[in-house]
């Protein structure tokens, strides 16, 4: 579950940025009006008279060239001229769009709020302004706000678009409103599918992280499919495989993680060794030490104690015990661990080198802090029987004995040992 947080709960927040409402001409404020005409819901508005709208478009052009000392001296001078209820509106507009270019972020905040104070304004221009309001308090961190001014906006619109459910759902993913974020964020990707376009990158990330803090991971592998199929990069393929681990699905972490070793895509120390683990838990170590050899060959895997005494681990049960006796005495001469002289001596048990077996064993029980000593204590005690030191091979066993794990092996061999000397007593007298 570590493993899986960590790479889940990134590249949640990347919004578009936020754009004041731009100034209508008188022209298009008539069109504007008359395409209002055909809806349900008419307001009757004043119009922009051609005088406060040039005036207007005069601070917007000084606003554009950041001389917002001359842009602010032109919008005070219009609150010295009687303007109508649309046309008072349309200033706090650009005080807006002014304070925005600043970077004055709480200024244009005011402003707007003061738009959508004055009645009747169009319709066109609520909207927008609801918008625009939501994106700056989502600028300012102030999501609460955001939300509000948001689903006011939802409440006044036809057709909200998909970067709206998007936006909201981001709103509610900060909130910590996980449940609500969900059917937004599915709205928002489903209307970009009927519209015949893929949702974009952020959106899916978005999603991906409301149903990791749903714990829903069967719908999270589905997404991280979907980003891995539409934007295929090394992370979503690494976090798929996270996500069958969670799901204990090993078949499917394994071929999602061959999947993208096979298309390059694994290129960092952690993801290679994860790889050669899942292939040894499948029982496929020939390719696990391939996978770790050509890592280590590259520089990519470092040749570690930890790293070679897998490599070890994967060619010995490969059975290529040549190649692994040379890697796994590199790993116990590096780590100088109990455990890596333990798997040398079982390597050279399986080749019937019993000298140097006794020698690794005997290594193995010195240095300690052996998971299971009792396992040792055994493989020494096969060891010496074969070396024809009965005696010794009895002791070993004995303590294997002491072992509640390890009884039922010792004692067996305790009876054979028993048995074959008797055996040789027995052709001793005869002779």
């Amino acid at each position: 579950m570590k493993r899986l947080c960590s790479v889940l709960l990134t590249g949640v927040l990347a919004y578009t940025g936020t754009s004041a409402v731009p100034l209508l001409t008188p022209e298009t404020q008539a069109q504007e009006q008359s395409s209002q005409a055909s809806k349900p819901r008419v307001r009757r508005t004043q119009t922009l008279r051609p005088q406060i709208y040039q005036k207007l478009d005069e601070v917007r052009a000084l606003a554009d060239e950041k001389k917002f000392s001359e842009a602010q001296d032109r919008l005070d001078a219009l609150e010295k001229i009687r303007r109508n209820s649309y046309e008072q509106a349309m200033t706090h507009n650009m005080a807006a769009y002014l304070a925005f270019n600043k970077e004055d972020y709480a200024g244009a905040i005011k402003a707007y709020e003061q738009v959508i104070a004055i009645e009747n304004i169009p319709e066109s221009l609520e909207q927008t302004t609801l918008y625009s309001l939501a994106k700056l308090q989502m600028m300012q961190e102030n999501y609460k706000a955001a939300l509000s001014m948001l689903n006011k906006w939802f409440s006044v619109v036809e057709k909200p678009s998909a970067e709206a459910y998007i936006l909201r759902a981001q709103m509610q993913f900060q909130l910590e409103q996980y449940g609500k974020a969900l059917p937004d964020v599915k709205k928002a990707i489903a209307l970009t599918k009927e519209q015949g376009q893929q949702p974009k990158e952020n959106w899916l990330l978005l999603e991906r992280a409301v149903y990791y803090q749903n714990k829903d991971f069967n719908s999270l592998a589905r997404c991280l499919q979907d980003l891995a199929t539409l934007y295929p990069k090394s992370q979503y393929w690494v976090q798929l495989a996270a996500v069958y681990s969670e799901l204990d699905k090993p078949l499917k972490e394994l071929s999602t993680l061959e999947t993208a070793y096979d298309k390059g895509m694994l290129g960092k120390e952690a993801e290679l060794v994860n790889l050669a683990q899942a292939l040894l838990a499948q029982e496929i170590p020939f390719k696990a030490a391939v996978v770790l050899s050509k890592g280590i060959q590259d520089e990519i895997v470092k040749p570690s104690a930890r790293n070679l005494s897998l490599l070890g681990d994967a060619w010995m049960l490969a059975k290529e015990y040549d190649k692994a006796i040379m890697v796994m005495g590199k790993a116990a001469e590096a780590s100088q661990a109990g455990m890596d002289f333990y798997k040398l001596a079982q390597i050279h048990t399986e080749r019937q080198e019993w000298d140097l077996a006794l020698n690794n064993i005997n290594k193995a029980l010195q240095l300690g802090e052996l998971a299971q000593p009792y396992q040792a204590h055994i493989l020494k005690g096969l060891v010496l029987f074969n070396l024809d030191d009965l005696g010794s091979a009895r002791k070993s066993f004995e303590l294997a004995q002491q072992d509640e794990d390890g009884a039922k092996a010792a004692e067996q061999w305790l009876r054979y040992i028993a048995s074959e000397q008797q055996r040789r007593d027995y052709m001793a007298s005869a002779e």
